[in-house]
């Protein structure tokens, strides 16, 4: 590995909903057969997606310290979706999994039409970012791709990849194939999605996971299809495109912008 880059593992798995084991077998298998440094699972993984959270956070709270055991003796980093527990509720939240330490993100906007119901979440609250072999990830899922504030704000937290997991179904497509590249563009960062394959009751997940450059080029992707895609991220392409693209250093900062109204 370079000094100025690392190697992510996006993989697009389909989950077994509802059982927490074949999921974690599945994670354990596919860090066994690929080389990489991070691992990248799509949303709510661990207990697929439209499982009956509610009964599963035993089970969660196990595959969580396993995948630290692992992430310990490989020195490795997993990503993965699955639910978290409070007093207050359940959140929709994404795990970033390293020797040292678990940290959570939760989902901050969760989607509530069409085909996506997560009526049984409750709402996080604060953007995350987390740090690994020198690269800084800034954390999202799925519908947060369509609020440009929480990626604006990961670019001017000295975020290097914004990564995205997802369970995204195929009327949704379109629209992330024309917000991804921008997300990346507007904020000069590499942008990581990883959607889920397969189907879950109504839902049918169309893949296409995907690393998007700094300027909005996609570099690699899948189809539909399960699959584990290799890629490597340096921050050299980071910085040279920041060269070429000067708007986030061109902000205003002397306007006082009109915050949202309540």
């Amino acid at each position: 590995m370079s000094a100025m880059g690392i190697r992510l593992a996006l993989c697009q798995c389909e989950a077994a909903v509802g059982d927490v084991g074949a999921n974690l077998d599945k994670i354990m298998s596919v860090i066994s057969q690929t080389r990489s440094d991070v691992y990248i699972f799509p949303e709510l993984f661990l207990t697929g997606y439209g499982a009956d959270y509610a009964f599963l956070s035993d089970d969660v709270q196990y595959a969580t310290d396993k995948i630290r055991l692992w992430c310990l003796e490989k020195d490795v980093a997993v990503l993965v979706g699955a639910p978290s527990y409070s007093s207050n509720g359940i959140k929709n939240s994404l795990f970033f999994i390293t020797p040292a330490d678990t940290t959570r993100y939760d989902k901050l906007y969760l989607a509530r039409f069409g085909v996506y119901n997560e009526k049984d979440f409750i709402k996080g609250d604060n953007p995350v970012l987390c740090s690994f072999k020198g690269m800084t990830f800034g954390l999202s899922i799925c519908y947060d791709i369509f609020f440009p504030e929480i990626y604006r704000n990961y670019a001017l937290s000295c975020s290097d990849i914004n990564v995205c997991i997802a369970a995204s179904a195929s009327p949704s497509k379109p629209y992330y194939e024309r917000i991804l590249p921008a997300r990346s563009l507007e904020n000069l960062l590499y942008t990581v999605f990883v959607n889920s394959a397969g189907g879950s009751g109504d839902l049918g997940f169309y893949g296409s996971s995907r690393l998007v450059g700094p300027l909005g080029n996609t570099i690699s992707e899948l189809d539909d299809k399960e699959g584990i895609l290799c890629v490597f991220v340096d921050k050299e392409v980071i910085t040279n495109a920041r060269k070429e693209r000067r708007h986030l250093d061109d902000r205003r900062i002397d306007i006082n912008w009109r915050p949202d109204v309540l």
